[in-house]
């Protein structure tokens, strides 16, 4: 994949405050728990925020992550002799570690390659011992996100001292209603002047997509949900999150 956004120190050092939301952590931790999962590895796991709240509940964690300013975050944040860091990708885990995967912020809307996405599957089903679960989420790609996030500004309290804004421009939507691929660029106003832009590209799958990819390489489909609320899935959902095994 292309660099990301999370490689720039400046934006890692706000994400916390811009996704203070605890609706996704709390549905995972229930889930966590729910399954019994001894070791969970979080695919993509930023700060480290998740990945803290499950060593707290005596989980054993491996949380990755492509980018070293974010891991450098969770690394601060978290002490635990529990968690283990890895700078790099689903690859570099180990086979047959894990009870649960999850990839949870949407991570899975970053793999916009199919082929990619179908080898993260592929990746998580081999890190998960036999009967092991994978979680993730990804948005309904039939809501018309570009309008709801299109210069959209926010301004929120900066974690140093004063304060910053963002705000978004969608600047392509490539594909069909039901599954494209749209490209934003960020704006981050920084308390300092600084004006901190990142290119992002998102890929919305249909539920179809998403079902087949898994199917395909060897996940049994245990449960599916359209929001966090554990409402019924619906094409007006805002969400798919999914709940799958490993054979």
């Amino acid at each position: 994949m292309a660099e990301l956004w999370t490689e720039t120190p400046a934006l890692a050092a706000v994400y916390d405050v811009e996704c203070a939301g605890r609706h996704d952590h709390d549905f995972y931790l229930e889930l966590a728990a729910a399954i019994g999962a001894g070791s969970v590895v979080d695919v993509g796991c930023g700060t480290g925020v998740f990945a803290g709240d499950l060593a707290d509940r005596g989980h054993r964690v491996i949380g990755v992550d492509p980018a070293a300013a974010m891991l450098d975050i969770a690394r601060r944040r978290c002490a635990h002799d529990t968690i283990e860091w890895i700078h790099g990708h689903a690859a570099d885990v180990a086979s047959g570690v894990a009870d649960l995967v999850v990839m949870m912020g949407h991570v899975a809307q970053y793999f916009i390659d199919d082929e990619d996405w179908k080898e993260v599957l592929r990746q998580s089903r081999r890190i998960l011992r036999p009967g092991g679960r994978l979680a993730f989420e990804t948005r309904n790609p039939t809501i018309d996100w570009a309008q709801r996030w299109s210069h959209r500004r926010q301004t929120y309290p900066h974690p140093d001292g004063g304060e910053f804004t963002s705000w978004i421009e969608v600047t392509s939507i490539v594909g069909t209603p039901e599954s494209y691929a749209m490209t934003h660029q960020g704006h981050t106003l920084l308390p300092d002047g600084r004006h901190v832009t990142a290119e992002e590209t998102l890929r919305f799958r249909s539920p179809g997509e998403v079902l087949a990819g898994l199917d395909h390489v060897g996940f049994e489909v245990e449960a599916t949900w359209g929001d966090w609320d554990r409402s019924a899935l619906t094409p007006t959902s805002p969400e798919l999150i999914v709940q799958a095994r490993r054979g």
